[in-house]
């Protein structure tokens, strides 16, 4: 979260007698958040051992009533699902596309179509798992009975999935590339920017 959309006022932290204590003030209905009220709410908590920064030692939801100060552990909703769109989603923009756009920068280190043939297949494996992402993200959100695309993460994901889609159907359509000793068309030119910008934009 940028500077500019932190809400939190008041806020302190004190280590005091082997304990953490953070305090501060939120407000409770703010734009594009979700509404805290004076009942039940469900929220993420983590916790560690240490006073210093670094990966929590456990993680969980709980519901927490704000009039009574009730509080009870539960379960999250369709973490493995979440936890797969995660991981599938990483694997797919965090080390396909880029290893698919560095075949086609470093071609020069390739012999022949070699690097054509490793750009355009790992691309076709990365957008086979972008449609399983995009799958869950959607499927997940109805059985939660959430609102669709409400959020930057669920615009940029679909933005991000209509872009991918048109750049693989740009890339299936694209002119014919010159032979030995032939110029570029006009056609082949425009198409090479465009794919370049759109690979580009995704990757921004």
């Amino acid at each position: 979260m940028s500077p500019e959309e932190q809400t939190l006022t008041d806020a302190t932290v004190e280590f005091k007698d082997g304990q953490t204590v953070m305090k501060f003030t939120k407000i409770m209905k703010e734009p594009n958040q979700i509404e805290i009220s004076m009942g039940n709410n469900i929220m993420l908590g983590a916790y560690g051992a240490r006073p210093t920064i670094g990966l929590h030692a456990r993680k969980m939801a709980f519901a927490i009533n704000l009039s009574s100060g009730a509080s009870e552990e539960k379960a999250i909703p369709f973490m493995s699902a979440w936890l797969a769109h995660g991981i599938i989603a990483f694997i797919a923009w965090g080390v396909l596309v880029p290893t698919a756009v560095q075949s086609a920068i470093m071609r020069s280190l390739f012999k022949g179509p070699a690097w054509f043939k490793l750009h355009q297949n790992i691309n076709a494996t990365a957008m086979a798992l972008t449609v399983v992402v995009f799958a869950i993200g959607v499927a997940v959100t109805s059985k939660e009975g959430a609102v669709h695309f409400e959020n930057s993460h669920e615009r940029m994901g679909l933005a991000m999935f209509i872009i991918a889609t048109l750049q693989v159907l740009d890339g299936a359509k694209r002119p014919h590339a010159p032979g030995s000793g032939e110029e570029k068309t006009l056609s082949r030119k425009a198409w090479e920017i465009g794919h370049r910008l759109g690979g580009a934009a995704l990757l921004a």
